[in-house]
Parts: structure tokens; sequence; C-alpha cells
């Protein structure tokens, strides 16, 4: 089921769509890193240039590979089903396959250690570039991570818990109770935003105190968030729209220029995207957004498609543009550079 269906599905059930649920195994998972392109198929992975017409090495990989996480130097490609994951050093192609507890669903590199978010086992795996290996417990049903300043963040969606993690000592240093059942979570290094598509709001969350610090309802089903220079970008699959708000203002103030501007018909920023189709995710590169929608697989650069019929993992935006697989050719195509 695609994501944009199942986030209508999941208002009436009281869940949030695809939170913490492990991707389904793709035939193709796409990356752009600072490295070049890499590409994971079922039992290899490989690295393109930006140009996206030599690779540049290639090697074995995990079977069903469902996440791809990287930093500057590393990649670690997650197998969910598999209970594994393969890391590689991006410059040799040199990598290792490792088994892990049940159910890894996210990660994130830190000084060169990974952290493995792993739904099932309820914990947060560090991997040392020595192979050491050290966990620790989070709340139930982790479904989301992401790192901020050196610190990790962890969503539990039916705990309602947001978690802040050191990585020297490794350790929860504090935690906020929130809604449970948060679609997406990100990190800006001032503020924690969770998005709710069943109360069709975003929550925010004060890095420095770690505590609630206001919410804004939003379109009609926001599943989605990305940052866009100095604004939020949430894609609403139920209003075909990406919703612009200003970070920076208070919820407040932004409350009370969405009311007026709903009056007006306007939405909450004159800056709002509009699609033919039901998107439900979002990247922005600055201040240039990306939307795609899975129901139909089209990527839009603002209001128009780039490319139709792709898988929701077989596409990446970021260093050198926007690549896809392509699998009637069967191979990596560049659709747009950096400006």
């Amino acid at each position: 089921m695609n994501r944009a269906i199942f986030a209508l599905l999941c208002v009436a059930a009281g869940a949030s769509p695809a939170a913490g649920q492990p991707r389904a195994a793709a035939s193709t998972l796409v990356a752009a890193t600072s490295r070049g392109v890499l590409v994971a198929q079922r039992g290899s992975v490989a690295l393109y240039d930006r140009a996206a017409s030599n690779m540049i090495w290639s090697g074995e990989s995990v079977q069903t590979p469902a996440r791809i996480v990287a930093s500057n130097d590393q990649a670690a490609i997650i197998d969910s089903l598999a209970n594994a994951v393969h890391i590689v050093d991006l410059a040799t192609g040199r990598g290792t396959t490792i088994q892990t507890a049940e159910t890894p669903i996210d990660g994130a590199f830190v000084n060169r250690r990974l952290y493995l978010l792993e739904r099932d086992a309820r914990a947060l795996e560090r991997v040392g570039t020595d192979g050491a290996r050290a966990s620790i417990s989070v709340a139930a049903d982790p479904a989301l991570l992401r790192e901020s300043n050196g610190r990790l963040y962890v969503y539990s969606r039916t705990a309602g818990v947001l978690q802040e993690i050191t990585t020297s000592p490794f350790a929860i240093s504090r935690s906020v109770s929130v809604a449970p059942f948060a679609s997406d979570l990100e990190v800006d290094g001032r503020n924690a935003y969770l998005v709710y598509p069943r109360a069709a709001k975003i929550s925010k969350v004060s890095i420095a105190t770690m505590t609630t610090a206001g919410e804004i309802t939003v379109g009609a089903v926001p599943v989605d968030l990305a940052f866009s220079s100095h604004m939020l970008a949430i894609a609403d699959p139920s209003a075909k729209r990406v919703w612009m708000i200003e970070r920076q203002q208070s919820f407040a103030q932004a409350f009370a220029q969405g009311f007026l501007r709903g009056l007006l018909g306007l939405g909450l920023s004159p800056g709002n995207r509009d699609f033919p189709t039901g998107i439900d995710r979002v990247i922005a590169r600055g201040s240039r957004i990306y939307a795609f929608d899975s129901s139909t697989g089209t990527l839009y650069d603002s209001k128009k498609a780039i490319a139709k019929s792709i898988a929701p993992e077989a596409f990446s935006v970021g260093p050198g543009g926007v690549y896809v697989w392509s699998d009637a050719v069967r191979r990596l195509q560049r659709l747009e550079e950096d400006e």
C-alpha cells in the first residue's frame, strides 16, 4: 500500500503513516552522497560518479536492502528483514556485513560510529570502527531517529516519548512526553518538530529546555516535513499541497497568519505549492522543493513532474543533483544538476 493512501486510512485508525515500519525491501535504493551516488540492489552495492555515467566501485551487500544512511566517508545499507547491515567505506568500497538485533529500521553516523535504531528490540545500538558494540534500551515502539549537533533523538510512537541520547557517554540524557503516532520527526538544532496526520498539526519541542513549545494546525493530513531555508515544508497528500510556514516566527504568529490567510483562501503562505496528485513526501535542497507521490511514483520539482513510475526509494536528491534508477534501461540517470 502506498504512503498517500495509507496516510488517509490511518487518520481514522489513530495511527501514523509508516512511522517506525520497516521499509519494504526495494529492488533498488539510491542515495546521493558526498563521494558519489550509491546504488544498493539485492546482494550488491555500487558507487557511481556525480555524472551518473561511471561506476567507481561495486561489491556485495545485504539481500533485502530497505534503507541507506551515509556520512561523508561511510554508508550503511540496512536489511530490516534479515536483521543485518552492510557498512561500507565510500572511498574504497571495502565493507563488512554484521547481524543486528531485531528489526533495524534506521541509522545515523556520528564521529564515524554507526548508531542503529532497532524497533522490535527496543534498542539503539552503537557499532564502532573497531567492531566494538554497545546498546541501550529506549521507549516502546521506537520509530524515528534523527541526529543534530552530535546528539541523537529517538521518537517512540506508541509510548509518545522523545528521547535525547548523548554519544559520549552513550546514554539517554533527557526525555519529554509528547503525543503518540507522529509520522515524521525533524530536528534543526534549536527545535524538534513532530508531524501528526490525524490531528492535522505540527508540534514543536524546544531542544534547550526539552519541553513542548507549541503546536499549529496545518492542512488536512500532513505526513512529512522538511527544512527549506527559513521555512518548514509540509507534505499533505489529501490537500495535494506542500504547505510553507516560516520557521522563525512563533507558533502563535503562524496560527494567526494561517487563520487570516485561510479566510482569504490563500492558505498559510503565498509560497505554498499545489500539485495534481496527492504528494506524501517532501525533500528540500536549500530553497528548492521536491515532492513525491508514492501512489503514482511521480517526482516533482516545484510543480513540474520530472520523473514518473519510479519506486519510493529509487531516487535521491543531494550533492550533484537529482538521481533516479531506471528499471527500463537498468541504469542510473541524473535528471537535474545542482544550481
